[in-house]
């Protein structure tokens, strides 16, 4: 199951900036996150940066990026709400590589108002990202996030390539994924994952789906439906570095899974706290 948990991390992380309703904060306090720009020039639509330094307060977690690009084509978003949409963008990604929000951010309010990007299709591209901790360092070549379409739902398309993280054998080196957000201004959201792909080592997969965000997971429900290629070539790929426990994850997913060829296939649900793989529940329950 672990490869599928990497997957849903990176869309929840990916989407934390945009599901919101509250209004935009000026700047996150430095109790909660460090953040920094430098180098920056003004574009006609946007700016760039030549480095970006992020950290989240109290704790040995970074975020270090050699080249920033925020525009928006349409000019309908105003270059300051771009840098506030960045900078909540560099607290989820490292409130994603924690593996959940610190103790000093619990209370702040973090989030982006909808209407400010309302009309628009802001974008941003981060080159040489490096995220990382004691022991542990995640690098991406490049990533990049559209808003193609912002009115009456939010979709979104997300790009990252040369992923390589030094604790995660199964996260994936290329990622990409359309998705869209419904409901941006009530109290409950629905994401549609319209398309996702991913390739690890010599296999690919492919997702579609939907999540309905609730406060915590068992308050949440998802419906996914995952395909993985080449899956016992890629435990083969592995046996020798991954930890025990992921090859075992990784064999006994295989065994769950419906077979088509050479993908195997996945139908994945959440409901009440109860995940299910194939309409089969699994002995446990997620808090």
């Amino acid at each position: 199951m672990s490869l599928r948990l990497t997957l849903l991390a990176a869309t929840a992380a990916l989407l934390t900036p945009i599901m919101a309703r509250a209004s935009t904060p000026a700047s996150i306090p430095a109790s909660c996150m460090t953040y920094e720009l430098g180098g920056t020039q003004n574009t006609a639509h946007g700016l760039t940066a030549k480095t970006l330094h992020a950290a989240l307060t109290g704790t040995d977690i970074t975020l270090d990026i050699h080249g920033v690009t925020l525009s928006d084509p349409s000019g309908h978003v105003e270059t300051a709400t771009l840098e506030r949409f960045n900078e909540v963008a560099a607290y989820a990604a490292l409130s994603a590589f924690r593996g959940g929000i610190s103790p000093a951010c619990k209370d702040q309010s973090l989030m982006i108002n909808s209407s400010d990007i309302r009309d628009g299709t802001p974008q941003a591209t981060w080159a040489n990202v490096t995220l990382a901790r004691p022991g542990h360092d995640m690098t991406i070549r490049k990533a990049s996030i559209q808003a193609v379409q912002t009115t009456p739902d939010l979709r979104l398309k997300v790009e990252g390539s040369g992923i390589h993280d030094t604790k995660q054998p199964l996260m994936p080196t290329q990622l990409s994924a359309d998705l869209t957000v419904q409901g941006l201004d009530t109290a409950r959201q629905q994401i549609t994952i319209n398309s996702l792909h991913a390739v690890t080592g010599s296999s690919a997969i492919d997702g579609k789906g939907t999540i309905d965000p609730g406060p915590t997971a068992s308050t949440s429900a998802a419906d996914l439906h995952i395909g993985v290629t080449n899956v016992d070539t890629l435990i083969g790929e592995i046996r020798d570095t991954a930890p025990k426990k992921v090859v075992a994850a990784l064999t006994i997913a295989r065994l769950m899974g419906r077979q088509n060829g050479d993908t195997t296939l996945w139908d994945v649900g959440l409901s009440g706290g109860v995940v299910t793989v194939n309409r089969i529940p699994l002995p446990f329950s997620v808090p």
